[in-house]
């Protein structure tokens, strides 16, 4: 009985074929898989490229059930099989090539990131290393939906079907944790765009202002001039205006000093000398203009610009200092006088 169904598929000489191709086919592959998973473990031993591992990875993850789904795929051609044994034979080699290509491409994803993750960790970036982890997941987790859904898709399950009923359920989720999702994926947004980085000094609308120490999936702390640490949501950061102080090349300072108002032309041109020279004798500055404004009948004053060719803003305010204590130590050894504030009143009688 046995015999007559085997030899219905096929004669002798076509089982013999069939069993010398699935037997040599298993042992072409797992040779083939063995022999260059050696030759890649001398050049790993030899090279400092992380590569090797990677290849590595891929090829021992060639398994047993991949080669048997092959090989039974190509074997069987030589037989008569009925059509359903052939879909049922088809069917398996399709989702052994899905799930190889899946692990592939999983295993793709695991070597850029880590490779990513590593380097972000040697730069001290936690929260870009913590970034690139969970994206990987997410990544990883889509790769093998997709081959699910494939497979389910092949074996005449009506996909269309679950997808609208995930794509429900998905909404509902959404809804509920909107706040949640838009804070996270604000988090994305300024790991990809980059507007601010650790350690970058920035002020937000309504005059918060502080350097950047973590970048959380939820929030982005700062610590402000004073000490405090100021927390704010990360959705909120991208929707609203963000100075970065360290994004600029240079730092434009303006300051207004008036003189009294009897100051002499001679005096007033020797301060705009004495202005010039204190301004280039300090370290990272540009002088740009000292101009005397129109008269203002209560005193002269220099309009006064410069640039501060540095992006650390103690150096910023320290040289803003240096310069103004300069000036006033000039101008008192000129006698240039500073103008008063105080107004003097005189009142006659009639």
């Amino acid at each position: 009985m046995i015999s007559e169904i085997f030899l219905s598929l096929g004669t002798v000489n076509d089982w013999k074929l069939t069993l010398i191709f699935f037997f040599g086919l298993l042992f072409l592959f797992k040779g083939s898989q063995y022999l260059l998973l050696n030759k890649v473990k001398r050049i790993v031993e030899s090279t400092k490229n992380d590569l090797d591992d990677f290849l590595i990875s891929v090829l021992s993850g060639t398994n047993w059930f991949i080669s048997l789904a092959f090989a039974l795929f190509i074997s069987t051609k030589f037989l008569n099989l009925s059509v359903e044994a052939n879909n049922v034979i088809n069917y398996f080699a399709l989702v052994a090539f899905i799930f190889f290509l899946a692990s592939f491409f999983q295993k793709l994803v695991n070597y850029i990131s880590f490779k990513k993750f590593i380097n972000h960790k040697e730069e001290g970036r936690e929260t870009d290393a913590s970034i690139v982890k969970i994206l990987a997941n997410i990544v990883n987790w889509g790769i093998w939906i997709l081959a699910v859904l494939l497979i389910l898709q092949n074996s005449g399950i009506d996909v269309g079907a679950l997808l609208a009923g995930a794509g429900i359920i998905g909404i509902a989720i959404a809804f509920a944790l909107k706040e949640v999702l838009a804070d996270l994926f604000a988090c994305f947004s300024i790991y990809f765009d980059k507007p601010f980085e650790v350690g970058d000094y920035v002020v937000l609308e309504g005059n918060r202002n502080g350097t950047i120490k973590k970048i959380g999936l939820r929030t982005t702390r700062l610590e402000t001039l004073r000490g405090e640490e100021l927390v704010v949501s990360n959705r909120k950061l991208t929707e609203s205006f963000l100075s970065n102080y360290k994004k600029m090349k240079h730092r434009r300072v303006n300051i207004e000093i008036s003189v009294d108002p009897k100051t002499t032309l001679k005096s007033l041109m020797k301060g705009k000398e004495i202005i010039g020279k204190v301004i280039e004798k300090q370290e990272e500055t540009d002088f740009k203009w000292a101009i005397v404004l129109p008269f203002d009948g209560h005193a002269w004053t220099y309009d006064i610009v410069y640039l501060m060719n540095t992006k650390s803003y103690n150096k910023y305010v320290s040289a803003k200092e240096g310069i103004v204590l300069a000036i006033r130590k000039a101008f008192e050894k000129e006698k240039i006088k500073f103008a008063s504030s105080s107004q003097k009143i005189i009142l006659k009688k009639d």
